[in-house]
């Protein structure tokens, strides 16, 4: 029996408008759709995308991918996680896994395939580029990412208020990814460079409750969702913002 293929499949960031033509041809032809989850009770976002798109059952294998900096707790699970995947490709099924955004940007899906293919060096790994968080936030607000021979830098809003101080001196455009429960770290590094004025906040892009704001000041003191990116360009940028 020959091993079935493993599809990495970015669903975009939310909109399931934006799910390209090729994403929609494959989830209408695997077997199994597998899906991350950070915490068991928590409700998968990526299939919220795919099944808003598509009208159709899959075999669902949700696996369990905890939001956590202990290294060896995450090994753990992403091993188990492969294994799993392996299984169903054993089995001779096409299995594709769905991640918010670009399998490629700050994704799941690079170190599992990793693993997958530690355990079975045979196994054809196929990725799907989706519409990332930084492209849908900046299309969205109607403000470009980087213009002429402008830098870009895109950070994790995890990174230390050192870091993200280094960036904003050395970029002059930067977009600071899941800023949301960073909030205030992220504020403060804004205040110091003099930069709160040439900010803007997206939160939940492609939801129904998605905000974008310019209003930088009005953040202060709210806590705002994961999903979440802080664009900041440091000169500016033309054209009237809803």
């Amino acid at each position: 029996m020959s091993l079935g293929v493993l599809w990495g499949i970015g669903v975009g960031p939310g909109d399931p408008e934006l799910l390209t033509i090729k994403a929609r041809r494959v989830l209408e032809q695997v077997d199994v759709l597998c899906i991350p989850k950070s915490r068991q009770e928590r409700e998968s976002l990526a299939l919220s995308i795919v099944s808003g798109a598509l009208k159709r059952e899959w075999k669902v294998i949700e696996l369990l991918l905890p939001m956590t900096r202990d290294q060896e707790e995450l090994e753990r699970h992403q091993i188990n996680a492969a294994q799993k995947i392996n299984s169903e490709l054993a089995s001779g099924k096409d299995v594709a896994f769905i991640t918010l955004g670009d399998p490629t940007l700050y994704s799941t899906f690079t170190y599992l395939m990793k693993f997958v293919r530690q355990i079975d060096t045979d196994v054809k790994v196929e990725i799907i580029p989706g519409v990332s968080a930084i492209n849908g936030v900046s299309a969205w607000m109607q403000i470009p990412l980087a213009e002429g021979d402008e830098k870009l830098a895109v950070v994790p809003g995890i990174q230390p208020k050192q870091e993200l101080d280094k960036v904003l001196k050395n970029f002059e455009n930067v977009i600071i990814l899941k800023a949301g429960k960073q909030l205030e770290k992220v504020l403060s590094v804004l205040d110091e460079n003099n930069l709160s004025d040439k900010a803007a906040f997206a939160c939940r892009y492609g939801f129904e409750d998605g905000f974008y704001t310019t209003d930088i000041e009005a953040l202060r003191g709210t806590k705002q969702d994961y999903l979440s990116a802080m664009l900041v360009k440091r000169n500016g940028w033309d054209g009237e913002h809803k």
